[in-house]
């Protein structure tokens, strides 16, 4: 076996047991300063309200607010990082570009998955995943990606903390001594340089440490579904209605038409349900 099928099935079997994987300078050069600028831009045009709103989370600025993101999404680098992981028809569905300004708390401990109703959700195939990219070098000091390895297949005490991720008083930091805002024995830093990687399950708990810095750092999250032909139907119902008012222009569009999850069936929706049941042990 060469070198390289070797690393490739380490980092399959990483994110499968840990929930994560990370894969070096996939976004560089001009590409990377053309998707910097961009986020630079719907950054200032967000109001104070915004990130009143989001003062632990930072900015949630939709991928479909400009075409540049069609371009990320069907990133071949990425695409052949998900390829060597063994998931060659992944299928995307939304993501946004968060950035935490100077001086700004933590990211709350959480998850993201919101298929718990079905017995799919409690196995180790990865219905949904995070694709991650850095637009600066990150540390623990400017607010980098924390993460509970393994959570994403068992149950971990943070889980009772936080039941229900992404709720108003969680992003406007109601309670600053909230356990969903302090650091954990169990938690591993992720520090990335900028146009790294990370690749990582959404029933993984992650969050992110405080910007204690003087310059914001942003990040822009993508969702991926590696195996959407294998969910089950209910799953699959959800996830193929896929707008074409989406916001992207029909060149933008076409761009990543391959990459867009469909369902013809006639199953139900699933429920949305982003907490854990009891089968998660």
């Amino acid at each position: 076996m060469i070198e390289t099928e070797i690393v490739e099935l380490e980092k399959h079997r990483q994110l499968i047991d840990e929930g994560f994987c990370v894969f070096e300078k996939i976004l560089v050069g001009d590409f990377l300063d053309r998707v910097k600028g961009t986020t630079d831009r719907l950054i200032s045009e967000q109001s104070k309200k915004h990130f009143e709103a989001n003062l632990s989370t930072g900015s949630m600025i939709s991928v479909f607010s400009d075409p540049i993101f069609a371009e990320l999404v069907a990133h071949t680098p990425a695409l052949k990082a998900l390829a060597d992981l063994g998931y060659d028809d992944p299928k995307f569905s939304s993501g946004y570009v968060i950035s935490k300004p100077p001086q700004s708390p933590p990211l709350f401990w959480h998850q993201d998955w919101w298929g718990w109703n079905d017995p799919v959700s409690y196995t180790e195939l990865p219905q949904q995943v995070f694709l991650m990219y850095y637009m600066v070098d990150t540390t623990k000091e400017n607010g980098c990606l924390r993460l509970i390895p393994g959570s994403h297949l068992k149950r971990h005490e943070l889980h009772k903390y936080v039941p229900d991720a992404h709720t108003d008083d969680l992003k406007r930091v109601t309670d600053p001594d909230h356990p969903s805002y302090k650091s954990h024995p169990d938690e591993l830093p992720v520090p990335l340089k900028a146009g790294d990687l990370v690749i990582g399950d959404s029933r993984l708990i992650h969050g992110s440490f405080a910007n204690e810095t003087a310059t914001r750092r942003t990040v822009i999250t993508l969702w991926f579904h590696p195996v959407f032909a294998q969910l089950p139907d209910c799953i699959r119902a959800h996830m193929g209605r896929h707008r074409s008012d989406n916001g992207w222009p029909e060149s933008a569009n076409e761009l990543v038409r391959s990459l867009i999850p469909s369902y013809d069936g006639d199953a139900e929706p699933i429920v949305w349900n982003r907490i854990p049941g009891d089968a998660l042990k």
